[in-house]
């Protein structure tokens, strides 16, 4: 029998409020249904996770060379000192709940995501978050390749567009089930 955990991915202040997500995310209500997951596994006692994207005040964990992540030290975004790096305020995120802090798009790298993984005996990954073909497709891949069972929650993921949402699952689908928050809350 798998034992899992639910792995919510980047559903911090500077993300869910970014002008580029924020508007899938309240259409498609990303964090009501994220809400629903995480009741659900708090009901069954498996383990969740929260992963936050975030760097220090001197950016110093920032990969320069990447296109998408070396804005946040121009523009100041991402701190770990302010708000941005928040968990949504809407989101069930409990103090004591564990949490894991990245440096990069995926939530393994140079993270203890795995220790944690390990010392809870977990072989099957849950993931939901934001975005799509970003965070939870590097979670995915790389779960997938460290050999656990993943299931990407459809509606409780997020992408800049419906368009990078379908090309994403589509993709994943070849590596992970796909599963809507009713098939796996039922």
């Amino acid at each position: 029998m798998k034992k899992a955990a639910l792995i919510v991915l980047d559903l911090i202040n500077g993300i869910t409020e970014n002008e580029h997500f924020k508007p899938y995310i309240e259409k498609h209500h990303t964090i009501a249904n994220s809400n629903r997951l995480i009741a659900h596994a708090r009901k069954n006692h498996q383990l969740i996770i929260f992963v936050k994207v975030g760097f220090s005040d001197s950016y110093v964990e920032l990969a320069h060379r990447s296109p998408l992540m070396s804005g946040n030290k121009a523009n100041g975004w991402l701190k770990l000192s302010d708000s941005s790096t928040a968990f949504h305020p809407q989101l069930d995120y409990r103090p004591g709940d564990a949490v894991v802090t990245k440096h990069r798009i995926n939530a393994f790298y140079s993270t203890n995501l795995e220790a944690i993984l390990n010392a809870n005996e977990i072989d099957h990954l849950i993931l939901c978050g934001v975005s799509t073909n970003f965070a939870v497709d590097s979670a995915a891949r790389d779960a997938h390749d460290r050999n656990y069972f993943v299931t990407i929650v459809s509606d409780a993921c997020a992408s800049s567009s419906e368009e990078n949402q379908e090309k994403a699952l589509s993709i994943l689908g070849m590596l992970a089930e796909v599963k809507t928050v009713q098939e796996v809350v039922s």
